[in-house]
């Protein structure tokens, strides 16, 4: 016998093995083929829905790539928050200010309370929200602490306070005719024009004194 092709519309019944239009499969069984109908259709199996892998696949890489970034984003953050708050240069200097003899005080809080923190420029250096010169109490002592290593001057402190010393004045004080203003560091006497950077224990006293400055002992 001479085997007939099947056209691409038509297809075999599982159960008897016709041969029915592919749309006529459905009907055939259940009409033919009843009491099997039922477990026909449950044994096809169910085709997965289009794209969905797929679509979880890209959302997991997503989810990822975001948590990725946001964990480098973090960390950068971090640790520019503890490079600027790392103290590279801490130094300790004494002032001392004399008015013809008589000392006045170098107020505490310069560098931390906005009405003895008048120059800002600066204060990238700082630690812990301070400009990197600072006084804690009236002792004096001027406290450098800063997160970049660099040197930094009696001008600069005096800058950030506010205050000026000069041939006319010392810290708010006019100097009187015949009167001389004088920088001594370590027991040395230097003129204005060479600025004074600030070291751990140096010792050093701004006054006014009657004559010149090369009387001061």
């Amino acid at each position: 016998m001479i085997g007939v092709e099947q056209s691409s519309d038509q297809d075999t019944c599982p159960i008897c093995g016709a041969t029915v239009r592919k749309s006529n499969l459905r009907g055939h069984i259940e009409k033919v083929h009843w009491k099997r109908a039922s477990s026909f259709s449950s044994d096809k199996p169910t085709a997965p829905k289009p794209g969905g892998s797929g679509n979880r696949h890209w959302r997991r890489l997503l989810f990822y790539g975001l948590l990725v970034t946001s964990i480098i984003l973090i960390s950068t953050v971090a640790a520019l928050v503890i490079s600027e708050n790392t103290v590279r240069v801490q130094v300790q200097s004494q002032l001392s200010i004399l008015i013809q003899g008589v000392p006045s005080t170098v107020p505490s809080g310069i560098g931390m309370n906005q009405s003895l923190w008048r120059d800002h420029s600066l204060d990238h250096f700082g630690v812990r929200g301070h400009s990197p010169l600072t006084t804690r109490d009236t002792s004096g002592t001027i406290y450098v602490e800063s997160n970049t290593v660099r040197n930094f001057t009696l001008q600069e402190f005096l800058r950030v306070w506010g205050e000026t010393v000069d041939n006319n004045q010392v810290v708010g004080y006019q100097v009187p005719q015949g009167d001389s203003s004088c920088i001594v560091v370590n027991g040395q006497t230097l003129p204005f024009a060479s600025d004074v950077v600030l070291v751990d224990k140096q010792r050093i006293t701004v006054e006014i004194i009657q004559g010149s400055c090369s009387n001061v002992s």
